[in-house]
């Protein structure tokens, strides 16, 4: 098979989640830009035109409005071929006082809503079909004064793996993307940190940040039958970040 044709994602149905901003919003423009029929669901709209087949403003972890653009998406007889679970938050400690608020809520998007949507959505994916979920280094390794986003982004990693045993045998993919640090909204204290940027850019191998359009080769990868033997594994993007001795 040719190259084009293995990693091809034209015509495929993609559903992004948290394509509002961000890495979400960047692999949206790059999954429309060559050639898929991208459905998003955020919390808020993105900035641009973007050539969306539907756009669902909604929040993830309200079960009703997904059961809403599922029955939408079935009454309209479409079918998915791929999943993209990128929606995710990270709650400063300096604006959640409350601890326990803090790891519920950080929790409830971040794996619960994410478990909820695999679930709710699995009627509509074909046989072959590819979920993408996002990680982070965070899941992996310890970060100070952040457990909560530590343990989500741990659950999605363990909760892909198990997925991707029980759906297995339905001929449904499950993998993880595990990013390091990149510009967006939720790291901007630490990029305009000169010191907190300093010390991020010397924890990698590369001596960086990454760039946005850099998550989106191993994004196209999974999405497509380049990876069709491929399943219960990760990805990681992290400029070399947890590969780091001396």
């Amino acid at each position: 098979m040719q190259i084009s044709k293995l990693f091809s994602i034209e015509g495929k149905t993609v559903i992004i989640t948290g394509c509002g901003s961000g890495i979400g919003l960047e692999v949206a423009k790059g999954f429309i830009l060559n050639g898929a029929n991208v459905i998003g669901i955020s919390r808020t709209k993105p900035i641009g035109n973007l050539q969306f087949k539907n756009f669902f403003e909604s929040d993830l972890t309200n079960e009703n409005e997904i059961s809403f653009i599922v029955n939408f998406l079935k009454d309209k007889g479409i079918m998915v071929d791929v999943l993209m679970n990128i929606a995710g938050i990270s709650l400063s400690s300096s604006e959640n006082k409350d601890e326990m608020i803090r790891f519920d809520k950080t929790l409830n998007i971040n794996l619960k809503a994410m478990y909820n949507v695999i679930n709710q959505f699995r009627p509509l994916l074909i046989s072959g079909s590819s979920i993408i979920n996002f990680s982070s280094i965070g899941g992996r390794l310890g970060f100070p004064d952040n457990p909560s986003y530590c343990a989500s982004k741990g659950g999605v990693l363990s909760l892909s793996k198990a997925l991707a045993n029980d759906l297995g045998s339905k001929n449904i993919r499950i993998n993880c993307i595990v990013p390091g640090y990149f510009h967006t909204k939720m790291t901007a204290e630490s990029y305009f940190d000169s010191e907190k940027k300093r010390i991020r850019e010397k924890r990698t191998i590369l001596g960086r940040w990454g760039e946005l359009d850099e998550i989106l080769g191993a994004s196209i990868f999974l999405a497509s039958n380049a990876s069709s033997y491929m399943t219960g594994s990760e990805i990681t993007i992290d400029g070399g970040w947890s590969s780091k001795g001396l």
